[in-house]
């Protein structure tokens, strides 16, 4: 073999044990990742009673910041359309049929709102102006009812994408009050569930992901060890 040729070769090795060691740490800071993620889904949400405006703690298009998971939060603007939202469970642990409407705010945007029980819905005039209190929900990630005409599989912006052409926020409102053209509607509100935590997932599922992630890792690790064992063990194999 020329000087050139074992140049060349020294190279490659060097080239590949950098790209073996990048794979590896990127596995195990995505391992690290998931275990902050982890413990972060066991921290308590602690957040403000103050009421403020919808568009100072979200926006549209941007995924719900955990700052303004159940943030009382006020908005104004006009119903678009409406949905039956069936299996949904609220903070007392009762399950029953959500009344849920499809806001379009002064702002631009649209924003789901559960206004109430589906036994107590009220129909409003597309062109009534609507004021709402409540408190925003991040996007649920199961389905709890089969698809349906009006009806959503679980309260998540993300099924109303072909329903408008606005902009959408993420996650939802449960409506602690709402003003149907200056009047006060008296109907049953639903008391919210307390999320465990703004992070999606399970503890036990971030968990599983960091053991996952840090396996690759070792895999990776192992791999050159197992190059050699391989070659050994054919360089043995023909010198027989």
């Amino acid at each position: 073999m020329t000087l050139e040729k074992m140049n060349q070769s020294k190279f490659h090795k060097v080239v590949a044990y950098l790209g073996l060691l990048a794979v590896t740490f990127t596995f195990i800071a995505l391992g690290v990742w998931q275990w902050n993620r982890a413990q972060e889904s066991q921290r308590p949400i602690v957040v403000s009673s103050k009421i403020v405006a919808l568009n100072a703690v979200t926006k549209p298009r941007i995924a719900l910041p955990t700052s303004a998971v159940l943030r009382r939060v006020h908005v104004s603007g006009h119903y678009v359309g409406s949905f039956q939202a069936p299996h949904q469970i609220d903070g007392f642990g009762k399950e029953a049929i959500w009344d849920v409407g499809m806001l379009q705010t002064d702002q631009g945007g649209v924003i789901l709102v559960a206004r109430g029980l589906s036994s107590e819905r009220v129909r409003t005039s597309l062109s009534a102006k609507i004021e709402i209190v409540g408190k925003l929900m991040p996007h649920q990630s199961d389905d709890y009812v089969d698809a349906g005409e009006g009806v959503l599989r679980r309260l998540d912006s993300a099924l109303i994408v072909g329903e408008t052409s606005q902009d959408l926020y993420d996650g939802y409102l449960i409506a602690e009050s709402e003003s149907i053209d200056g009047v006060v509607s008296q109907r049953v509100r639903i008391e919210p569930p307390a999320p465990r935590s703004a992070v999606p997932g399970f503890y036990w599922q971030h968990l599983s992901y960091v053991i996952i992630w840090w396996f690759m890792a070792g895999v990776m690790l192992y791999l050159p060890f197992y190059q050699r064992r391989v070659t050994s063990t054919v360089e043995q194999a023909e010198a027989n």
